[in-house]
């Protein structure tokens, strides 16, 4: 980069249009026992504002410089500004139970207007945001929660409105502001171990941050730098859920290929089937699953059809079989019925015909079938019962008619027997063939029985073998699928690639001003670097030979530095977070006296950049340099863990 030629050294402020003083600063701390009893009340300023509890050497007394409250004033600025606890699990019922009705009050300005924010330390009172200048103004309304209950999202919508919606899928957007609060005030517990370690699980905070992965919280930095455009962080998106699906798929297909590897080459001995094959071709899978088919069907005893499982074809002969036979029994049925009836019915068709019937046709006198009067006496003298004319022509041929009838009953008679047996026949040579394939089903289950362990190895690898294909064809859907994704993601990683170039120019920004904090910190012959690739942001302080300072102090002190410079790129309204930081005791045991007190008189040095104190630094020490007396006007506040009246709360919990 262009940056790494020169090393500039002075610091100049270039705030936006209009802009006067940090948009985001705390004013006002104060801690209470109840509404009535104040404990602690602290005002702080724009610029450097620092905590200072001696340590033995400066102190004068017996007093250690740990236990006085410094981390915990950190925690409940943290707290006020929207975390979600203000102690760890261990010391917050220890609280609640000294202070059951006390709180903590803020006075905070987010561009130019004052919002008083008080949170329970006990448990008898809501947490609240409001409007107004003063926190005692509020105390009329202490009791009744307010809605958001935080200041968070006042905070968020002020800074993060643009770019929330643009983080990664486990993090919600509303949670982006806790995020960015836990890198602006990290923990102590996590000792400036790295760019991105900012939450401790020991502090118990309860901040989303130390939930989240490295990827995930780089995201959200980049994001507040201005070195995340949109383009990258959607492909970015993209990359991880196509990623996700590749490894899946990698997984699967690994899988796949074992069992293509070492069932083929089992399936293949078993079979007798050529090796040689390629078992991701269909065809041959189809092969080797009919090759599994006629080993079965030859364990069974039987002849096998290609393409059908064993018994398939005696199954669909026997049914139609069946199907005939039930025919020809239908027919047999109704032939036979009818046959029974023939004698009733040439018995009922001669009664008809009756005596008359015969005398009438051999010239006997005989009687009118309708009347039974005397046919002569009819013909003399009319027929005085029945209103029809006596026709004897249609008598004649009703005669004739039963007469055919009779004949064609007694033809079906004789001829009726014949057509039965052949029924009898066709249906005793279809019992037959039915029996034939009963036998052979019979001759399946003996030849299962006798050699039960054959067929059930037969049947074993006949499943398998299906199993094989099933497998294989899914694996050629998993490999075009893999394909398609690892071409997909190396298009878009040569997106965020060109994406990442365009946001050069942050990153150049925040190098820049890296470079000249470390010029002016560090011993002549040090030099400051940031490395970033997409797998995190790596500042490096580079020491010459002499430089005399220990690995462990400057991976801590390059941390400071880093903060700092993402606070003065904030400053100029080139980042998207507030010019706003919190360090808890951020000297090494091992860092150089002097270089400490360089970072003192360099962040005193920044409030003369401008009209105005742009930023606010927060910074608790046990060992400020000899400059800071109790007198100095950055100086907000001295506490001491001996006696319980001089540590934060002014008392023992």
């Amino acid at each position: 980069m262009l940056h790494d030629l020169f090393q500039p050294t002075d610091i100049e402020f270039s705030l936006p249009e209009g802009q006067q003083g940090p948009r985001l600063w705390v004013r006002r701390i104060a801690l209470w026992k109840d509404p009535k009893t104040l404990l602690r009340d602290i005002k702080l300023r724009r610029g450097v504002n620092i905590v200072w509890s001696p340590d033995l050497s400066t102190s004068g007394t017996d007093a250690t410089p740990h236990g006085s409250g410094k981390t915990t004033f950190c925690r409940l600025i943290r707290y006020c500004l929207g975390e979600r606890h203000f102690s760890n699990d261990e010391q917050r019922p220890l609280m609640q139970f000294k202070l059951p009705s006390g709180f903590v009050g803020a006075e905070i300005i987010i561009d130019d207007e004052c919002w008083i924010v008080t949170r329970p330390i006990g448990i008898n009172l809501p947490s609240r945001a409001a409007r107004a200048e003063s926190i005692e103004e509020t105390f009329d309304q202490l009791f009744v929660a307010t809605e958001p209950p935080t200041i968070a999202p006042i905070i968020s919508d002020r800074f993060c409105a643009s770019y929330r919606n643009q983080v990664p899928g486990n993090l919600k957007p509303e949670q982006v502001w806790d995020v960015l609060l836990a890198w602006l005030t990290r923990d102590q517990e996590c000792r400036l171990n790295d760019v991105l370690d900012w939450r401790s699980k020991r502090s118990g905070s309860g901040s989303p941050a130390q939930e989240l992965s490295q990827e995930t919280k780089l995201t959200i930095v980049r994001l507040a730098l201005g070195a995340l455009s949109v383009n990258e962080s959607k492909a970015t998106k993209e990359v991880r859920n196509l990623a996700r699906e590749r490894d899946g798929l990698r997984e699967k297909l690994g899988h796949l290929d074992w069992f293509q590897s070492q069932k083929f080459t089992e399936l293949c001995e078993s079979l007798s089937f050529p090796k040689d094959r390629d078992p991701s071709e269909e065809f041959v899978r189809k092969e080797l699953v009919d090759t599994a088919n006629a080993a079965l069907s030859k364990v069974m005893g039987i002849e096998h059809t290609k393409g059908l499982k064993p018994g398939d074809a005696l199954k669909a002969k026997r049914r139609q079989l069946e199907a005939e036979r039930n025919e020809r029994n239908n027919q047999r049925a109704e032939k036979n019925a009818f046959l029974n009836s023939l004698p009733s019915l040439i018995s009922a068709a001669r009664a008809e015909q009756g005596t008359e019937q015969t005398r009438l046709e051999t010239g006997v006198i005989v009687r009118c079938t309708i009347c039974r009067v005397n046919i002569d006496e009819v013909k003399a003298n009319g027929c005085g019962i029945s209103l029809e004319r006596c026709d004897l022509d249609e008598v004649k041929k009703r005669i004739d008619r039963k007469e055919d009838d009779i004949a064609q009953y007694e033809r079906q008679e004789r001829e009726l027997p014949k057509e039965i047996e052949k029924l009898n026949q066709e249906i005793d040579h279809l019992d037959g063939e039915i029996a034939k394939i009963d036998d052979a089903f019979s001759q399946l289950a003996q030849h299962a029985s006798e050699a039960n362990k054959a067929l059930d190895e037969a049947q074993k690898l006949l499943r398998e073998t299906i199993w094989f294909d099933q497998q294989l064809a899914v694996r050629t859907q998993v490999s075009n699928r893999l394909t398609t994704i690892e071409t997909n993601i190396e298009a878009l990683r040569e997106k965020m690639g060109l994406e990442r170039e365009r946001a050069s120019t942050a990153m150049g920004d925040l190098e820049t001003h890296f470079q000249q904090l470390v010029a002016n910190l560090m011993p002549s012959g040090c030099s400051g670097r940031i490395k970033f690739d997409g797998k995190g942001i790596h500042p490096a302080i580079l020491l010459e030979r002499g430089a005399g300072l220990s690995t462990a102090a400057v991976e801590s002190f390059k941390i400071v530095a880093f903060d700092l410079a993402a606070m003065i790129l904030a400053v100029n309204g080139k980042a998207k977070l507030p010019a706003f930081l919190v360090h808890d005791s951020p000297r090494e045991a091992d860092l150089d006296a002097g270089i400490y007190s360089n970072l003192f008189d360099f962040a005193l040095g920044l409030e003369g950049k401008a009209s105005s104190v742009p930023f606010q630094y927060i910074i608790t020490t046990t060992t400020a340099p000899s400059q800071i007396t109790e007198e100095h006007f950055a100086l907000r506040l001295r506490l001491s863990s001996t006696p319980p009246e001089e540590r934060l709360f002014a008392m023992d919990f």
